[in-house]
């Protein structure tokens, strides 16, 4: 059974071999390598597009025939699809082929990603479809595949270290090769591609192709990103492998600021012609762009809670500091690519996060980097883009400079990572401390371990954040509550992230336990984080929010049976509410809100004279029980729907431990009647 499997592949490879090479060979040799140029007239596209798209439908027209297909005995097809034999020969250069269909990969891998150097994107789309075809067919062939995939790897190290103008490929194949084939033998067991077949392989890619764009990189990004989709589509077991390969790969990727992408060797750009540099840097810029795509569908949002491939995915950690160096300090890009560029990295630090916990130095590292290059977005101001939409019309051009929809979302990315890391270090145990490296402390303050550095790099950031941006409004109640409310505004355009946000803030008392635990000579320094744990108060935020909903139980029916954020937004009101039935007191009576905002802000005032507060005690008491009975309707209608609906079975899951939550808060507020 594997001597018949094994002929059926070879003879695949075989037939795959012939029609590519026989199709598509004749375009990359049809003149001396001196004179052959990447321009084509338009007659030669159309007949090159025209034979590329009759060798994209024969390949997915085979893979239909091969199933039904009788195949002979072992003994003549050994003739039939060996690479030296009479019936088949790949048509490499001299002393270029290898055994057991190697050849045949080779010859069809290098033949249409040397298509990639014609200057027409039909053509490149054409043969990335191609290759595409080709990934699919192979799929059965579990090792073969597996091998196409590292030689499409292969071309992309090739590509980034044999820049024609900028360096000599006799002097890079060789590390190249070592580069690519060591990531080979770090994940896979089962296929081994020696280092001499991808250092010949890499040679071959060389001569068939006439100049070594970076373009090409691009093409080849988006095949591997095309071949992921389709894993993901069809559920393959061979997603999990794709995705160990290019991270493997992408690791051996060398980032530089102002230089291009090689493996393995930083290589200057060409600057003595300021087009050429201008030309190579921006098709650069479009390389970055694919590989940061690639990356981020890598790692998608539901692997943020798959605990199985975190050691797959940290090794993506030393990544993000090169992506993000390099991408922050492209200047000429324009506007719209580099808003791109941060949502992708701030997307791909959102989802890498949960699998970076368990080592809080790279939390750290996440930090610094939003320290470093997105403070402009996390010193923004929440209300800077808020426009009472009541003075004018919804889409009036005079409000293009107002509301900046691009900014405000990578605002939320940024604001919303800053925080969930600075209260993980704040908070968290000693789990996240086992591989901790952070043990030297920036602030000038003796530590001992990880426990006292990691808690107060989290304490110390998230204090300087709110002090910069939110400490100097607050001088009462009123104007801490105006603090939340914007806030929630800011995060209420996005569902998606609102109640992840939200959840987070949940664990905002914590900070101040934490405070409390320190030493005394460090709390002075930490107001600004004691102050936004009081002020973010969860009981407090949770009144806000129903507020900001204009207490409409309709929108929380629509956000719990929502695809996106039903499940978020469920446990948030299970959390709210438990902490309402242990914090009743607060919920009903927001005095208590109002006396610990005041301590504090007499502690910030307290060297200015004749300072007062400015909040009136008996209107804060009507408003307060306005608060409540208007929190009590709404809670208690979505109760009644809730339940009308569950009885009806038009709920989308079980609501019984909601229900439950909700029938233990209507009996504290009978009781509170009651009294």
């Amino acid at each position: 059974m594997a001597q018949r499997r094994r002929w059926r592949e070879r003879q695949h490879l075989a037939r795959l071999c012939d029609l590519v090479a026989d199709s598509l060979l004749p375009y990359l040799e049809p003149e001396p390598p001196g004179t052959r140029q990447p321009e084509l007239l338009r007659e030669e596209e159309r007949c090159v597009l025209l034979t590329l798209a009759r060798v994209n439908k024969a390949i997915r027209g085979w893979d239909e025939e091969e199933e039904e297909e009788e195949v002979d005995d072992g003994d003549a097809s050994d003739e039939i699809v060996s690479c030296s034999g009479e019936a088949h020969s790949c048509s490499l250069p001299p002393d270029h082929h290898f055994d057991d269909g190697f050849s045949c990969l080779a010859n069809i891998t290098s033949i249409l990603v040397g298509l990639h150097h014609f200057c027409s994107d039909y053509i490149k789309h054409s043969a990335g479809n191609i290759l595409m075809a080709i990934s699919n067919s192979l799929m059965k062939f579990e090792a073969v595949w597996i091998q196409f995939v590292e030689l499409v790897w292969a071309a992309i190290h090739t590509v980034s270290a044999h820049n024609h103008s900028t360096i000599d490929a006799s002097n890079c194949s060789g590390k190249v090769s070592t580069c690519c084939s060591s990531a080979v033998e770090s994940i896979s067991q089962s296929t081994m591609t020696s280092i001499t077949s991808i250092t010949v392989f890499m040679a071959v890619l060389k001569l068939r192709c006439v100049s070594i764009s970076r373009l090409i990189m691009t093409s080849l990004f988006r095949v591997l990103h095309t071949i992921l989709k389709f894993l993901k589509l069809s559920d393959s077991e061979l997603k999990d492998d794709f995705i160990c390969l290019s991270i493997h790969h992408i690791q051996k990727l060398r980032w530089h600021p102002g230089n291009q992408l090689i493996a393995g060797k930083v290589v200057s750009l060409v600057k003595d012609d300021r087009l050429s540099f201008s030309r190579d840097y921006a098709q650069f810029g479009f390389v970055s762009g694919s590989l940061l795509q690639l990356v981020c569908s890598l790692v998608e949002q539901s692997d943020m809670e798959d605990t199985g491939r975190r050691d797959i995915f940290v090794k993506l950690v030393d990544v993000i500091p090169r992506l993000v160096t390099f991408l922050q300090e492209q200047q000429d890009i324009p506007k719209g690519l580099s808003q791109y560029y941060k949502h992708k990295i701030l997307m791909l630090m959102m989802r890498l996060k949960p699998h970076m916990q368990q080592n809080c130095s790279h939390i750290i590292c996440l930090l610094k980097l939003l320290r470093d290059h997105f403070q402009n977005l996390l010193h923004e101001p929440m209300s800077r883009h808020i426009s009472k939409l009541e003075n004018c019309l919804e889409g009036s051009p005079f409000l293009g400079e107002i509301q900046d929809k691009s900014t405000r979302h990578l605002q939320r990315q940024a604001m919303y990572l800053f925080l969930s890391c600075c209260i993980f270090l704040a908070c968290s145990g000693n789990d996240s401390r086992q591989k901790c490296s952070s043990k030297k402390d920036e602030f000038g303050h003796e530590v001992q371990g990880c426990i006292d550095h990691c808690n107060y790099f989290g304490l110390a950031e998230i204090s300087d954040w709110f002090q910069r941006c939110c400490l100097d409004k607050i001088l009462d109640s009123k104007s801490s509550t105006g603090i939340v409310l914007c806030f929630l505004q800011l995060y209420i355009e996005e569902d998606d992230i609102l109640f992840i946000i939200l959840l987070q803030l949940l664990d905002a008392p914590l900070i101040s336990l934490a405070i409390d635990n320190m030493e005394s000579k460090c709390t002075s320094e930490l107001i600004g984080a004691k102050l936004f744990s009081i002020i973010f108060d969860p009981v407090h935020t949770f009144h806000v929010l129903l507020s900001l909903l204009r207490y409409d139980h309709l929108v929380l029916v629509d956000y719990l049976i929502s695809k996106d954020v039903g499940v978020h937004c469920a446990q948030y009101l299970l959390r709210c509410l438990r902490l309402v039935s242990q914090c009743w007191n607060a919920f009903i009576d927001d005095s208590v809100y109002e006396a610990q905002i005041q301590k504090l802000t007499y502690k910030r005032q307290r060297t200015l004279k004749n300072t007062k507060l400015g909040f009136s005690r008996d209107k804060g008491s009507n408003s307060e029980k306005e608060l409540f009975l208007s929190a009590k309707v709404c809670l208690l209608s979505l109760k009644r729907t809730l339940e009308d609906l569950h009885q009806k079975d038009l709920f989308p899951y079980n609501p019984k431990p909601l229900l439950k939550s909700l029938a233990r808060f209507e009996e504290l507020c009978e009781q509170c009647c009651n009294n």
